[in-house]
């Protein structure tokens, strides 16, 4: 499979990359070219990965075999509010304060 330009301008905007940003029609041209290029590398990788036999080898969503046992669930206060506020930049009324966002 080969990748074309489209397909890397195309990824690239699912992605919100642009890839040739302050280049001029040759430069941007020579850049994509390489990207594509890359990129069919990487797909060459997963088709070489498609001929593993993994035949009998069942599916897995880990490579840990055995689960984490459970922590106990402890109520543990080991700052106090003088603590944490004291590396607050800005602070009012003992909350912090942070810019806007709208």
């Amino acid at each position: 499979m080969s990748v074309s330009k489209e397909r890397v301008l195309y990824t690239s905007r699912l992605g919100r990359l642009n890839l040739t940003e302050g280049l001029d029609g040759a430069e941007a041209d020579a850049k994509l070219e390489e990207f594509a290029r890359r990129m069919d590398e990487i797909v060459g990788y997963m088709d070489i990965l498609q001929e593993a036999d993994t035949t009998g080898i069942e599916p897995m969503f880990s490579p840990m075999s055995l689960a984490a046992p459970p922590r106990p669930d402890e109520v543990l206060q080991e700052y106090g509010r003088e603590e944490v506020m004291a590396g607050a930049p800005e602070q009012s009324d003992g909350f912090f304060v942070v810019p806007r966002v709208l």
